[in-house]
């Protein structure tokens, strides 16, 4: 699995915006993140394409999607998005 430099940021992000919420909420944010990651190594192609060539796995507990591609057996995660969100702006994170 790679995941790009902009999902890292935006996972650094979320994970520093529920920390402020809470202490140790970004934390767990973090091992829920975890979790999913791994079911999707493990079921990568279950969820549906739904933008260009994305799939969507949510965050368990979390309203967040991590968008991926599946390319030649290897996992690519682009994106790593809360919501609720303004459609277009994840359109446009999607298609660059």
């Amino acid at each position: 699995m790679i995941i790009r430099n902009r999902a890292q940021v935006e996972i650094a992000e979320i994970m520093h915006w529920y920390e402020e919420k809470e202490n140790g909420l970004g934390n767990y944010f973090l091992l829920c993140l975890d979790a999913s990651l791994e079911a999707m190594r493990r079921y990568p192609t279950a969820p549906r394409i739904i933008r260009h060539e994305y799939r969507r796995f949510f965050v368990r507990k979390f309203p967040v999607g991590v968008y991926y591609i599946v390319r030649n057996n290897r996992i690519f995660v682009d994106v790593v998005e809360p919501f609720p969100r303004d459609p277009s702006r994840l359109d446009e994170k999607l298609k660059s």
